[in-house]
């Protein structure tokens, strides 16, 4: 039977926990890794919603890209997030900042919705299996295109509702630079690479200023946009692999909202 440990083990093997931040966390946080696993639940996030999702749909794992914990705890309750998984013994792995440089990882799978191939690292951040890995993508694409045509199309890839864009709307872009998440200050990266256009999320103004006088258009999908396709990457992946049903979560929705 599936077990906990299979899932973690396969993880090491793609994205393995070592290539995490310090800061982060990631692997197995809750759970048994002996408990037998036949339905999972993937998300961006986990929270309380998503707990209870979780047990109505009786699955014994989730499977997240945001660990589900970050931040030290002082207490867990009844009706917490990590409460409600301790209490229908349900476990919980999150794959974050290993998955974000992992080749084959978050970074690739956005640069392929978006339509780039033939793509390199934007950041280096270490190597794994002889190869380097690292945050963001670039590549040169096939046809220039303009820059609102770009921002359109990224807006119905991604699903977002609104997206903040700077730079003039007839800029021919030749080169693109993805980074998934809060990509902001790796900015820097895209100035000596000839790269016309920086596609990311959390941008403060003062970053798209400074993009600005320095010839870089940007286009802020959001954090949460550039990420929710994590749950199609786990579900493409680990339905591969195991034989499990991968669920996507219902629950794990923007909590940021638009007023247009």
């Amino acid at each position: 039977m599936l077990k906990v440990k299979d899932i973690v083990s396969y993880f090491e093997k793609i994205c393995p926990f070592s290539l995490c931040e310090e800061w982060d966390n990631t692997g197995l946080l809750i759970g048994d890794e002996n408990a037998g696993v036949t339905r999972i639940l993937v998300c961006l996030d986990v929270d309380e919603s998503v707990a209870r999702e979780a047990a109505d749909k009786k699955c014994e794992l989730i499977v997240s890209h945001h660990p589900v914990i970050f931040h030290p705890l002082k207490k867990i309750s009844a009706n917490s997030c990590e409460g409600i998984l301790i209490k229908n013994g349900i476990s919980a792995v999150s794959a974050h900042t290993n998955l974000d440089v992992a080749n084959g990882g978050l970074n690739d799978y956005l640069a392929e919705k978006l339509g780039l191939e033939n793509t390199e690292i934007l950041v280096p951040a270490g190597e794994f299996d002889g190869k380097t890995v690292g945050y963001g993508r670039f590549a040169k694409l096939k046809k220039p295109e303009k820059l609102i045509d770009i921002a359109k199309k990224c807006a119905e890839i991604l699903g977002a509702e609104s997206l903040r864009y700077m730079g003039d709307d007839d800029r021919i872009i030749e080169k693109i630079a993805v980074n998934s998440g809060g990509g902001a200050s790796m900015a820097d990266a895209c100035f000596d690479k000839n790269i016309g256009l920086y596609i990311s999320g959390d941008f403060k103004y003062s970053n798209m200023r400074d993009c600005a006088q320095r010839g870089l258009c940007v286009i802020d999908a959001g954090h949460y946009e550039t990420e929710h396709i994590v749950c199609e990457w786990f579900k493409k992946v680990l339905s591969k692999k195991f034989d499990a049903e991968i669920i996507a979560s219902e629950k794990n929705t923007n909590v940021i909202k638009y007023l247009h």
